[in-house]
């Protein structure tokens, strides 16, 4: 089968090159034939077919080779050839989904969205709204960060009756906002899910809780919203909670002590803050401190059944003072409240050796002790002054900002600035302004305003769903990412679709190792595309850059075959001669010289002429 294989294909060969198209195309269909996986044959036969206009024949053959590739995982040869069967047939919604898919297969972000943005689209139109949510789904899969994509499939599940699931993505929407501080367009969400959420009462807390619970950087990113919350309703207990436990997560122990002080002031009896406050005293080893706290707050303990709490607050007192016959005092009560006698008696015996081992140290139960400076600053916290000489200098920073936001005739709001330490650089790009700032402010309000809101979430998808955007830390490229859009250029150039190849070389060309061979091959696109004007433009502007050696040759022999192709023989000739000088044997250029000498070769072989020649 070889042999005749192998004779069908020189003949092929030899009617192409004759212009014999219907004679080749003959010949090729029985090599397929005889060999169905001869892709190269088959790709000829497609392009012959092309040719020779028989465009549905053609169309057959594109499909079967893109099949192969795809299913092989040539997935960028295959996206190249379903490009070409696009520009064949610009409606085939079918190739777009496919191409799409194919190229978020390969990791392609950008093209994938592109392409399933059309998809989408076409749905749209034609009121095929179920399949156009399963493509918002698939959009969003590719780009989570998309805020575009992701207000679009919030909305469109909340129209498909999927309320759990449109509440869910609108949270993970607000976290994103939250995090970029864009406050804008996360004040016109939080108006937008009254209107569709009115039950939702918690909204914006659930989104904080959620991204308190995240990592370091989002739990940071979560502290301005949580704060701005406070000072809207410091009457909420949850919001104190929330903050608290932001704080203690970013290990500030400071702020978590300040934030239980002004929790206090809002809500005196809340045993939860008590315990708070005294276990922050007592993790500053500030004994005295504890204690008085302890005067102020143990019948709370008391009469909300927490012995329990109460004797563990003592016993980590104990740990730091342990012959502090007030604190000893307080673990005899305490045992005495839960009912262990065997630990009353025990710790009767060791309060009389230390009262008896020293005068001093004796304690009358009934008496008070001494105000201390931590009793002090208790008082002071009615002002939202606390005694600076106990809190310090960095207590004393971090009070001169709860004074900036009193509240007239209550207790100071809460407010802290971001601490340094938990600084991330990362540079989003094209995310300085907010995709919301043309939205409308007022998204409550039913008819003319809600459909307003619904046309703006159309042009804020429409305007960023196939946006290119990526997050870089520094100075850093995807280089894999730059190898795949270059792979896929040159792939698209093979298929002469030269608008697209150019499209991704111009994006391969942001890895600086393969800048200039992406440059250069956009002009030999430009060349073949039939704008030689652009493309001699293009390699001439390079020559004036500077270029090393190896590239020289590179830009200068493109250079040629343009002149060459333009009729200017006379540079050709000159810049391969200046090729030549610098680095022989480079290519063919000796080759093109010697013949630019003597006689212009011929295309015009006998059949005996080509019989010679490897034609495979």
């Amino acid at each position: 089968m070889s042999s005749k294989k192998d004779k069908l294909i020189e003949d092929a060969q030899r009617f192409a090159l004759r212009g014999q198209l219907d004679k080749a195309i003959k010949s090729y269909q029985q090599v397929i034939a005889l060999d169905p996986s001869a892709i190269n044959q088959r790709q000829r036969l497609a392009e012959l077919l092309v040719k020779a206009g028989r465009i549905e024949d053609a169309r057959s053959e594109f499909e079967a080779i893109g099949k192969y590739y795809s299913s092989n995982g040539y997935y960028l040869k295959a996206i190249a050839v379903y490009k070409k069967l696009q520009v064949m047939s610009p409606g085939g919604i079918d190739i777009t989904l496919t191409l799409a898919e194919l190229n978020e297969k390969h990791g392609l972000a950008a093209n994938a969205l592109a392409e399933y943005k059309q998809v989408y689209d076409y749905y749209e139109k034609n009121a095929e709204s179920e399949e156009a949510l399963k493509i918002l789904e698939k959009m969003h899969a590719v780009d989570q960060q998309n805020v575009g994509i992701k207000l679009k499939l919030a909305e469109a599940y909340f129209q498909a009756d999927r309320k759990d699931e449109s509440y869910s993505l609108f949270g993970r929407l607000a976290s994103m906002l939250q995090e970029r501080g864009d406050g804008m367009g996360l004040s016109k969400l939080n108006s937008r899910m009254q209107q569709l959420f009115p039950d939702k009462t918690e909204f914006m807390l659930d989104v904080l809780a959620e991204q308190v619970r995240g990592d370091a950087g989002s739990t940071l990113n979560a502290v301005s919203g949580i704060q701005a919350l406070l000072r809207n309703n410091p009457q909420d207990k949850r919001v104190w909670d929330l903050i608290i436990e932001a704080y203690q997560r970013l290990n500030q122990p400071q702020r978590v002590k300040l934030a239980y002080q002004h929790y206090l002031k809002f809500f005196q009896d809340d045993l939860s803050a008590q315990k708070g406050l005294i276990e922050c005293v007592i993790a500053e080893r500030d004994v005295t401190g504890a204690l008085q706290l302890l005067d102020q707050y143990e019948q709370q303990f008391i009469a909300n059944s927490a012995a329990d709490e109460l004797l563990r607050i003592y016993q980590s007192l104990d740990l730091v003072d342990p012959i502090n016959i007030r604190v000893l005092q307080g673990l005899k009560r305490s045992f005495e409240l839960i009912g262990d006698e065997e630990a009353v008696v025990a710790m009767g015996h060791k309060i009389e050796s230390l009262q008896s081992f020293s005068g001093k140290y004796a304690v009358q139960p009934d008496i008070p002790a001494a105000d201390s400076d931590f009793g002090q600053q208790s008082e002071s916290l009615s002002g939202i002054e606390c005694d600076q000489r106990e809190l310090g200098a960095a207590e004393e920073a971090e009070n001169t900002q709860f004074e900036d936001v009193i509240i007239p005739e209550k207790p100071a709001a809460f407010d802290f600035s971001e601490p340094e330490e938990f600084e991330i650089e990362i540079e989003l790009d094209d995310d300085e302004a907010s995709p919301f700032a043309t939205m409308p402010q007022d998204g409550t309000a039913d008819g003319a305003a809600a459909d307003a809101w619904l046309n703006s979430v159309d042009d804020v998808f429409d305007s960023t769903a196939t946006s290119p955007r990526s997050v870089k830390f520094g100075d850093d490229v995807d280089i894999s990412d730059a190898q795949s859009h270059y792979d896929l250029g040159v792939a698209f150039k093979e298929m002469g679709l030269f608008d697209e190849a150019i499209s991704e070389l111009r994006q391969a060309a942001d890895d600086p190792a393969r800048r200039m061979a992406c440059l250069i091959l956009q002009g030999t696109c430009l060349c073949e595309k039939g704008t030689p004007e652009a493309a001699e433009h293009l390699l001439r502007s390079l020559l004036r850059s500077g270029l090393g050696s190896e590239d020289s040759c590179l830009v200068k022999y493109e250079l040629a075959l343009i002149c060459e192709a333009t009729g200017k023989s006379g540079e050709a000739a000159g810049l391969l001669a200046e090729i030549d000088a610098e680095n022989p044997g480079f290519r063919d250029v000796r080759t093109r010289l010697n013949s630019s000498s003597g006689e212009t070769a011929t295309l015009d072989f006998s059949d005996e002429e080509l019989k010679g020649f490897d034609l495979k």
